[in-house]
């Protein structure tokens, strides 16, 4: 367990976003790691746009989708294909009630649409210390979706 969680410990990259005033759901990054585009919107108990129920959206109640859009000057190992497109679902799991959810990567492919196929794999686990969510933790692990209770746990007892 010592060796996962060094492992963790040594892919987790962290990033900061902040709700653009006036907003319900426009985050815009404060500070840390800059894997995610610059501006996301994260939507709370809704979906923006509609997924299929199948997968993992029957493992986990839905708590939201965090859909992002690099911009031609922006840098990141998601951003591969136009239109630059990142996406999750955003799941909870009622044992880890301090986080708000996790999530797995999907980016645009070399059609530009993001399916099944063009999941990265890349877990995201959002965090916040406000009811309102004005300010996010992002926490980003590459490759990690199937590491998710390790990671889980490995957050609860670190943050």
């Amino acid at each position: 367990m010592m060796m996962a969680r060094q492992f963790i410990e040594a892919v987790k990259k962290e990033a900061v976003y902040k709700l653009k005033e006036g907003t319900q759901g426009s985050y815009y990054y404060s500070s840390g790691a800059r894997i995610l585009p610059n501006r996301v919107s994260i939507s709370r108990e809704r979906e923006i746009t509609k997924v299929a129920r199948t997968g993992r959206n029957l493992l986990h109640p839905i708590i939201g989708q965090l859909i992002g859009r690099f911009t031609k000057e922006e840098t990141s190992p998601l951003k591969r294909y136009r239109p630059f497109f990142c996406r999750t679902q955003l799941w909870q799991i009622p044992e880890y009630p301090f986080f708000i959810g996790y999530g797995s990567i999907g980016i645009s492919n070399n059609e530009g649409k993001i399916n099944r196929a063009s999941d990265t794999g890349d877990l995201v686990v959002l965090t916040t210390a406000e009811r309102n969510w004005d300010t996010l933790r992002i926490y980003y692990f590459p490759g990690m979706i199937q590491q998710l209770n390790a990671v889980m746990q490995y957050l609860s007892e670190s943050i």
